[in-house]
């Protein structure tokens, strides 16, 4: 009797570890199918502490390190060796455990901030659904819309209030919380609800438009999806126009 209790127990063992082993051999085949759906992986700088905006490439030594970053996970501009962006200086605050991209540095001749020959650096202050929610990213292009509720001489209640395509292919050259200094990325909460501070490269054309826009109505920006073309220009929407 006690010959057979042994036996069953023994059975009892190789059953449990022949499960285990299956189960490890699950989840080996699970992990490497997830491994190979994020393509292989390549090297890339990853901020090791929050950097912030003006910092030189140079004096993050301490700041960063070179990582393994799976393919579907590493950014196409992501910063894999020195030279990318040697001599450059951060345009944006960088969050710890970000993968650093080129988009984030610039050899700036204006501060920290690359201005495009012919063009202003002109910064207004939006609220974030304005704003785009803090997703516009430095380099990206924009379309400005402009509101205004009502319209100086205009006799017509149908025509009293106008929004229209503003300006269109801007350039945004910064986006940052506003009143929270550099210590902070402008993009690590795109949930928060303090105001961001947009700058836009504009030519002084343009900046006439926007801060007079600015001034006497109110801004939307659209952000566009790169390659777009420019939008073409818009008479705009009123009371009579809104629904058609």
């Amino acid at each position: 009797m006690k010959k057979r209790s042994t036996t069953v127990t023994a059975v009892g063992v190789v059953v449990a570890l022949l499960g285990m082993l299956l189960v490890f051999i699950y989840t080996g085949r699970i992990k490497a199918r997830a491994g190979a759906g994020l393509g292989p992986s390549a090297s890339a700088f990853v901020a090791t502490s929050d950097i912030p905006v003006g910092t030189s490439w140079e004096a993050m030594a301490d700041m960063i390190a070179k990582q393994e970053i799976p393919g579907g996970l590493r950014p196409s501009t992501a910063v894999s060796k020195s030279g990318q962006v040697a001599g450059k200086t951060s345009i944006q605050a960088i969050s710890k455990g970000e993968v650093l991209t080129t988009t984030q540095f610039s050899a700036a001749t204006s501060g920290s901030i690359d201005i495009p020959k012919g063009h202003n650096a002109v910064t207004i202050n939006l609220a974030p659904p304005q704003g785009v929610g803090r997703y516009i990213q430095p380099g990206a292009r924009a379309n400005v819309f402009a509101s205004f509720k009502t319209i100086p001489g205009s006799t017509n209640p149908a025509e009293g209030a106008v929004t229209k395509l503003l300006l269109t292919n801007v350039r945004v050259l910064a986006n940052q919380p506003a009143g929270e200094g550099d210590e902070k990325s402008a993009t690590a909460t795109p949930s928060g609800t303090g105001e961001i501070l947009l700058t836009l490269a504009l030519t002084p054309d343009q900046a006439e438009k926007l801060i007079f826009a600015k001034e006497n109505g109110s801004l939307w920006l659209g952000l566009m999806r790169p390659g777009d073309a420019p939008a073409a220009p818009s008479t705009g929407r009123t009371f009579r126009t809104a629904l058609i």
